[in-house]
């Protein structure tokens, strides 16, 4: 019974650290329809200035305050001085955008290999825990306090979103402009503020998970690659858009793969694929997300 809550528990807080990361695309892919695989970048980005961060103040709630930011800033300036433009000339299918935040994921981590790697020769880093959360909790079983950290920042932040977006004007605001672009333009809003704004919050989402990721796990230049399909994955099992679908989904891929690491390794590899493979069979939309027009 033990084994079971330990991995249940641990299943909840992998979950939570996907969800961080899925949300941030979720709102981007989902509202905007801009499929951002530089979102990889952001979350890498967010793991190495929070070390810089980390290092300059020793401080990992500093890092936690400030690496984030820096993705939020690279975001609203790659959507409303690159996207927002490529977009106004037309180039808005799927496999433009795709492409180009592909190629910009890579330039990341080339940049970063070059400043970290074979300038600083930094491979494996780490942010370290703070005093409060370096030890463990008695939930039952011992365990480790900054993962119930991480649990319960992942449902701040899936509580916060959704009020965000679907219970404030600003939420109203984004949904409009999604739906009617021009019928908000001509009420006075700046439509493209206010989508940078929504893809700047996106990328602060994702740098906020690295900085998390960096302390609990590790980082390196890989990380941001490794975290993107299991991010599409859970994008695709919410559905596009809904915030409680990207919770929900989060909850079910960080289970799934927990239990099936620990009670069938062989098919560890196979069981998150064989979910998605159902999903886009008998509800490609999602669980929250919007059925296909039809003509």
């Amino acid at each position: 019974m033990t084994f079971f809550i330990f991995n249940l528990v641990n299943g909840l807080q992998l979950s939570m650290l996907i969800f961080l990361m899925a949300v941030g695309l979720t709102v981007i892919f989902g509202l905007m329809d801009i499929l951002n695989l530089a979102h990889g970048a952001f979350y890498m980005v967010g793991a190495y200035f929070g070390y810089v961060v980390f290092q300059i103040t020793d401080s990992f709630w500093v890092a936690l305050a400030i690496g984030p930011l820096l993705t939020m800033a690279l975001g609203f300036l790659l959507q409303y001085y690159v996207l927002q433009p490529l977009i106004d000339r037309g180039r808005t299918a799927h496999l433009d955008m795709a492409l180009l935040t592909f190629g910009l994921l890579f330039f990341t981590i080339g940049l970063i290999d070059l400043v970290f790697f074979e300038t600083l020769g930094l491979t494996f880093m780490s942010i370290d825990k703070p005093p409060a959360l370096a030890g463990s909790i008695d939930i039952g079983i011992m365990y480790p306090t900054f993962r119930i950290f991480v649990i319960g920042l992942g449902l701040g932040v899936a509580l916060s979103v959704w009020l965000l977006l679907d219970r404030t004007v600003i939420g109203a605001v984004v949904r409009a402009g999604v739906d009617d672009r021009e019928m908000v333009r001509a009420m006075g809003v700046n439509v493209y503020l206010v989508f940078a704004c929504v893809f700047a919050l996106g990328c602060w989402l994702a740098g906020l998970a690295g900085v998390v990721a960096g302390t609990g796990l590790s980082i390196d230049v890989n990380m941001g690659v490794q975290i993107l399909v299991p991010t599409l994955i859970v994008v695709v099992l919410g559905g596009l858009g809904s915030v409680k679908g990207c919770f929900l989904g989060a909850l079910i891929y960080g289970m799934t793969e927990t239990m099936a690491q620990a009670y069938a390794p062989a098919l560890s590899l196979f069981a998150t694929y064989f979910l998605l493979a159902a999903m886009l069979i008998f509800r490609p939309q999602g669980f929250f997300g919007r059925a296909p027009k039809t003509v």
